[in-house]
């Protein structure tokens, strides 16, 4: 395998945004190959029995070039989730597939590369069912959502969540996968509470209409950008019932005042980087039994593009055969036209096709390294197979 790869070890996300391609124009320029590109790699896969390496160096010079098994061994391992950002996550299988499946439509898929895909997909789905590497939240909006399931859940509930930027929209994104009962978005510029709560399937709520919101609801998750608190403990003191607030603002968007009320139960980022951090760890004590999983596999598919190499090599031994047959047949059927002995005319072109394979095997032996050992071997069998034959 041919691998040309940038990623987020070692390029910034402003360097793997130059170097990414447009799907449809790096299929156009290039062959034997499958493109994966997510937002932290972006990385080139070629057959390297249909490839000259020197032919690509100059196109990928800014990237970095892995061959042979140390490519296919990186594969297998960013499919099992051991090359992510995020130990385990899941998201790069599907990315894999996708990617995979582009290049086929495209027509730039061999024989090869079908079957190191087709492995690296079996393995990552096999980790994931034999082990606990794609365990436990990571993320501090996954682990927010995780946490409030482990302790109140989320079933029939209402959620409030104030912040409609980046953070707010993972946590919504997270959310309208559970039970929920309603979904609130609250945010100073209300357009974008709208625009949110459009895509959540929720509603928008106007930010001088918090303090009703926050009656109505059972959970608030605070995400918002503010340099300012949102919630003390002044605007939640007359507001009735049970609430949980999950605080995940850098900086903080709630006053730890807060606790001092009995019906408030405050969670705040420290509490899901602790989380987050356990998770991590599960997932790491992981790693040894993916390894042994992609240990296992990787002899098995070795031997599957070995086989596939000695068909290659037969094709090729099949095409040069043909190519000294097709040649001697047309000197021999000029011969014939011409009025000669077709028999005789056999018998020489037989002769001429003997001398030509024996002549070409002679000065192989004579003028390259080959292991005399193995030469005898192949003769040894071939001489086998005329004496079985006759």
């Amino acid at each position: 395998m041919i691998l040309f790869k940038a990623d987020y070890k070692n390029y910034s996300v402003p360097q793997l945004e130059k170097l990414r391609f447009k799907e449809e124009d790096f299929y156009k320029r290039y062959n034997h190959c499958v493109l994966l590109q997510t937002c932290n790699r972006v990385e080139a896969y070629f057959d390297p029995n249909f490839t000259n390496l020197e032919d690509l160096k100059e196109d990928f010079k800014d990237f970095e070039l892995i061959e042979g098994d140390d490519a296919i061994i990186h594969l297998l391992r960013l499919a099992a989730g051991l090359e992510s950002m995020i130990v385990g996550e899941d998201q790069i299988l599907g990315q894999i597939k996708r990617s995979y499946h582009t290049a086929k439509k495209y027509g730039k898929t061999t024989k090869y590369l079908d079957i190191v895909f087709l492995k690296s997909i079996h393995i990552g789905q096999r980790v994931r069912s034999e082990t606990k590497i794609n365990k436990g939240k990571v993320s501090i909006a996954s682990a927010a959502i995780e946490l409030l399931e482990k302790t109140v859940g989320l079933n029939n509930k209402n959620i409030l969540v104030i912040g409609a930027g980046e953070i707010g929209t993972l946590v919504g994104k997270v959310l309208i996968e559970k039970n929920i009962k309603a979904i609130f978005v609250a945010n100073r510029t209300y357009e974008r509470a709208e625009r949110l709560a459009e895509k959540l399937g929720g509603m928008a709520v106007h930010f001088d209409k918090l303090k009703e919101a926050l009656n109505f609801c059972d959970v608030i998750i605070c995400a918002t950008a503010s340099p300012h608190k949102i919630l003390d403990k002044e605007i939640l003191k007359d507001v009735k019932g049970e609430k949980i607030i999950v605080d995940i603002a850098n900086p903080r968007d709630v006053d730890d005042n807060v606790k001092e009320l009995p019906n408030v139960k405050l969670y705040t980022i420290d509490d899901l980087r602790l989380v987050s951090k356990e998770n991590l760890e599960r997932r790491k004590r992981e790693i040894p039994a993916v390894e042994r999983i992609i240990e296992e596999e990787f002899p098995i598919l070795r031997k599957k593009l070995e086989k596939l190499n000695l068909e290659y090599l037969i094709k090729d031994y099949r095409s040069y055969i043909e190519g000294i047959r097709n040649r001697e047949l047309e000197k021999a059927l000029k011969k014939i036209r011409c009025g000669k002995d077709p028999e005789e005319i056999l018998v020489k072109f037989s002769e001429v096709f003997a001398k030509r394979l024996l002549h070409d095997f002679i000065e192989i032996i004579y003028s390259s390294d080959v292991d005399r050992e193995v030469i005898k071997t192949i003769v040894a069998l071939l001489k086998d197979r005329e004496r079985s034959l006759t």
